[in-house]
């Protein structure tokens, strides 16, 4: 009982001091604005009236300027931290014929695709209706295809390498 009575009183001295206001000891009247120091705010932007469409979530044409359609030849290589399989494609007539002999296989995998090379709108239909259920999502592979030094695509990735 002791030990809670003190406890009670350390809290309420401490309580006590903290709403006291501050006692200012000298002030020279020589202050200086601090705005001068701090970075400039530049002005808000005024927003687009015009909405984004649903459909285009991305900027076309996607372009991956290190790859082109071509030959792949098999590769072992450890990707440890790839979490699932990927298979990059373009909107040419090689990468079309290769999503149809392979759709069945990417689907038992459950492989995500990136559509590294479209230009139009209706290329991107065309071959998500080709996909027929896989997860196809326009956009540059630049980012990795230039470490793994992938030049050609369609191309599967997983974390054994890749093969064509």
């Amino acid at each position: 009982m002791k030990r809670l009575i003190l406890a009670l009183c350390l809290c309420y001295g401490q309580l006590t001091q903290a709403v006291q206001s501050l006692t200012v000891i000298y002030d020279s009247g020589d202050t200086l604005p601090i705005a001068q120091y701090l970075p400039k705010r530049s002005e808000p932007q005024p927003k687009q009236s015009a909405l984004p469409s649903k459909h285009k979530a991305f900027q076309l044409p996607i372009e991956t300027p290190s790859m082109s359609p071509g030959r792949v030849s098999a590769t072992e290589r450890t990707l440890k931290y790839l979490q699932q399989p990927l298979f990059l494609i373009g909107a040419d007539k090689q990468s079309k014929a290769w999503l149809q002999a392979r759709r069945d296989q990417l689907v038992e995998l459950n492989a995500i695709g990136l559509l590294v090379q479209v230009d139009t709108l209706e290329e991107i239909k065309a071959i998500k209706a080709l996909a027929n259920g896989l997860r196809l999502m326009p956009a540059s592979a630049e980012s990795f295809a230039k470490p793994l030094a992938l030049k050609h695509y369609p191309v599967l990735i997983s974390k054994d390498g890749w093969e064509q």
